[in-house]
């Protein structure tokens, strides 16, 4: 009778020990940001020691890529299954991801979430805009606007803004001045140059389909036109006449040192690049204007986002989850956008924060309530997206400034790739 009390005794120890350790289990969830530069891997530490400090059993480790061959790199843990729970995903890589099953179904968390009530309804179209299920939160919203430096402009004398894309192209040549190191345009060269060279080309071509940046309403791809044979025309003068030799192999902080010295104070970016100019520029130093209009007399943009995702393989998806509505609540989110640029999520962080009233902002509520502003979309649910935008565009647009292939062979590389 002592031993059966003994055992039961002993047993009932190691049940209360094994409950307790349960209850202090340590968490520890990688995140693997995809949009990486010093000054923002920075800023996402500091919110990550915030969210440790409230949940002292959760440990985040930030697996932070180099920006060029980031998204490389996170897709290749994810293949291999290595452990990584919380991912940032881009607009142009995300139906790749979800395709190849790289990432958790949100749906049963989502419908628990409060806190979605509280997003904007441009985030919520595009958390569903890869089908019935939710693999993703949006954490930031993109348009594309013509940054300036309008101190370096002044300097050179030009006093009127373009507003077209011809005028735009006489300014550039305008200033440009090699043996000063002078140039105009921060050329995007490598990563996914087609979501500037598209919506620059696009915008001498008339009628394309709001669902398919690559299309005319009549079917025809959209290069293949007379606008987007001009296009190309004028891209090629841009880059031979206007831009640094070695542009060519420009990636984004690139783009922004061009942009920030002043060697090449035009710049076509979203609204993120001003949180990365804004610590080197002071408000007077440059703007945003509207991006200028073709022969069309239309500006072609398309609605960008970047987001965070559960990957599929995490062994923690609620914990990661929780991590990842922290990261969209109202202060979290206008804190990392001030810094960042983009435009926020969450409906609070306007509220948070008056950053986003500045005039440097102007231009992207100015064209997006524009006449002249057609919203469209690259068909980034086709699963060859990722592909076309980092190998296929890319080889074709390098090849075609370099001199090694003509305006044609560009057009029907990307052509013959889609099966237009």
């Amino acid at each position: 009778m002592k031993k059966l009390l003994a055992l039961c005794l002993a047993m009932l120890l190691t049940l209360s020990l094994f409950v307790g350790a349960y209850a202090d289990e340590k968490v520890t969830l990688t995140f693997a940001e995809t949009m990486t530069s010093p000054e923002r891997t920075l800023v996402l530490e500091d919110a990550i020691k915030a969210y440790e400090a409230d949940h002292p059993n959760v440990t985040i480790e930030l697996v932070s890529p180099p920006y060029e061959s980031a998204e490389t790199k996170v897709a290749s843990m994810l293949a291999a299954g290595q452990e990584v729970d919380i991912v940032e995903i881009r607009d142009n890589s995300v139906g790749a991801w979800i395709n190849n099953g790289f990432l958790y179904k949100l749906d049963d968390l989502v419908a628990d979430w409060d806190g979605k009530d509280q997003l904007v309804d441009a985030a919520l179209l595009a958390g569903a805009s890869m089908g019935d299920a939710t693999f993703f939160i949006p954490q930031y919203l993109y348009v594309k606007a013509l940054m300036v430096r309008t101190d370096i402009l002044d300097k050179l004398g030009v006093t009127e803004m373009p507003t077209t894309t011809d005028e735009f192209l006489a300014v550039c040549k305008q200033i440009t001045d090699p043996s000063k190191g002078q140039y105009a345009f921060a050329l995007r060269g490598i990563g996914s140059p087609c979501k500037t060279t598209d919506i620059m080309f696009a915008t001498e071509v008339p009628n394309l389909r709001l669902d398919n940046f690559y299309l005319t309403e009549d079917g025809t791809f959209y290069m293949d036109t007379d606008g987007g044979r001009k296009a190309l025309a004028n891209y090629l003068d841009l880059f031979q006449n206007c831009c640094p030799p070695d542009s060519v192999n420009w990636g984004y902080n690139d783009q922004i040192n061009g942009f920030v010295s002043g060697t090449t104070p035009f710049l076509v970016q979203d609204p993120d690049a001003v949180g990365s100019v804004s610590g080197s520029l002071s408000p007077d130093q440059y703007t945003a204007i509207p991006m200028p209009l073709g022969d069309s007399g239309t500006r072609y943009l398309d609605y960008g986002f970047a987001g965070l995702a559960v990957a599929a393989n995490s062994e923690h998806p609620a914990e990661a989850f929780d991590f990842v509505k922290y990261m969209i609540s109202a202060e979290v989110n206008a804190s990392i956008c001030e810094f960042y640029g983009a435009l926020p999520v969450n409906k609070g962080a306007y509220e948070a924060s008056a950053m986003f009233e500045l005039p440097v902002y102007k231009a992207w509520a100015d064209e997006m309530a524009d006449e002249h502003t057609v919203f469209t979309k690259f068909p980034l649910e086709d699963p060859r997206f990722t592909e076309y935008a980092s190998t296929v565009h890319l080889a074709a647009i390098q090849s075609y400034l370099l001199g090694q292939s003509t305006a044609e062979d560009m057009i029907k590389t990307c052509k013959d790739f889609w099966g237009y």
